[in-house]
């Protein structure tokens, strides 16, 4: 008989046995495959709110200008920012532009005097895009006198929606100037650096206090993630003198950072629940096959080869880790559309300071990772003792019985 059959028909002889290996591999595929999901919606949600909060899919700089310290960086900002615009939205892959400008400033309120890093952004673009700012009170910016501030900037400030603010800022020219802005929006972005020194002005404003039309960068929003290469290779091949910077390179201390840590602690506890399934699986198996010694012992008396009974065992494992698998996955399934379904509270992470609503967010590959490892894991732990017991004599397995 086909050693496939064979090994089917034995997983049905004993269904206690069959159970508690079944049991064991389905917790591990289970487990590993909710652990994953819950892995990728940190991950994306992180994602979410470093592209729409903040950065955008990525931004274009002029060429050698970032993250190299200028002593009057003004002078290498973009100047002819309709005409690159024009050009940049010749590449399909990009949805929409957000020309910015930064300036740092001191931002006054009756006696108290602050400083802070802010922007120039056009809010009728940036609006629509940029919705992941949290705000707590208030709306974006409307008007071109309206101001919004970081959660902890507006406190340190005494400053409620409504007040007035000024902000005072040095020229390109070195002169001092500054404007009164009325206090529009107060976010809370989640991290402590922006929260509480951030804020955004409108850009044409932003640019009369700086006495410059140019701008600084251009923000984008485009087709998705995986559009950001070629995008890249577009901008680069039209020669416009232009950086682009893809947002994860942007943000590597708090997305990217916290990205490489959680696939590093993800691949360390994906290998200790399959060293727990070998563990389990080796257990059920070694104790199985002490059982079947006789039958095995009967079956090579009756002239069946070491290899081919080898064979038959080895399979009925392999079977067994899939049978597991699926179960694992549809335990998995179950949980997520049931007890895991208005999602899992976590508490802030490191180098944030608001709490994520997290949904498991399980990936095509990720049921085909939660089938396989667990199949192979039951094969692979079943190898030993299936070759001990292949080792003893026909007289030994005998004497089992």
């Amino acid at each position: 008989m086909n050693p496939l059959k064979l090994a089917w028909r034995n997983l049905f002889r004993n269904v206690r046995r069959t159970l508690a290996s079944l049991f064991t591999v389905a917790l591990g595929s289970g487990g590993l495959l909710i652990y994953q999901g819950f892995n990728t919606g940190i991950m994306n949600q992180y994602r979410e709110n470093t592209i729409h909060g903040y950065y955008g899919y990525g931004e274009i700089y002029p060429e050698n200008y970032y993250n190299i310290v200028k002593e009057m960086p003004w002078k290498f900002w973009l100047e002819d920012e309709v005409r690159i615009e024009n050009e940049l939205k010749k590449i399909p892959e990009i949805v929409e532009l957000f020309p910015r400008v930064s300036l740092y400033a001191f931002l006054v309120k009756g006696d108290i005097n602050l400083g802070g890093k802010g922007e120039g952004i056009l809010a009728e673009r940036e609006n629509k895009f940029f919705n992941q700012m949290n705000f707590i009170s208030g709306n974006e910016i409307k008007n071109e006198d309206d101001i919004i501030l970081g959660k902890g900037l507006a406190e340190s400030l005494g400053a409620k929606i409504g007040d007035t603010v000024t902000v005072l800022v040095q020229t390109i020219n070195g002169q001092l100037n500054g404007a009164d802005y009325v206090v529009a929006g107060i976010f809370h972005m989640g991290k402590k650096i922006i929260d509480d020194t951030f804020f955004r002005v409108p850009l044409k404003s932003a640019q009369k206090l700086l006495n410059t039309n140019r701008v600084e960068k251009i923000s984008l929003s485009t087709t998705g993630v995986t559009s950001w290469p070629t995008i890249e290779k577009k901008i680069r091949s039209a020669n416009l003198g232009l950086d682009p910077i893809p947002f994860d390179v942007l943000d590597k201390s708090y997305y990217q950072n916290s990205v490489d840590f959680l696939e590093a602690q993800f691949s360390f506890v994906r290998m200790i629940i399959l060293i727990i399934v070998a563990l389990g699986i080796f257990n059920t198996i070694a104790v199985s096959l002490l059982e079947r010694s006789g039958e095995i012992g009967a079956l090579r008396a009756n002239g069946e080869s070491r290899s081919r009974l080898f064979q038959i065992l080895f399979i009925e494992n392999l079977i067994l880790g899939c049978i597991g698998g699926i179960a694992g996955i549809t335990l998995a399934v179950a949980f997520e559309k049931t007890l895991l379904s208005h999602g899992i509270p976590m508490p802030p992470g490191p180098g944030i300071t608001r709490q994520f609503l997290i949904f498991l967010e399980i990936q095509p590959y990720h049921y085909l990772h939660a089938l396989i490892l667990p199949a192979l894991t039951a094969g692979i732990s079943s190898l030993w003792p299936i070759s001990k017991i292949m080792k003893k004599s026909i007289p030994e397995l005998l004497r089992s019985t």
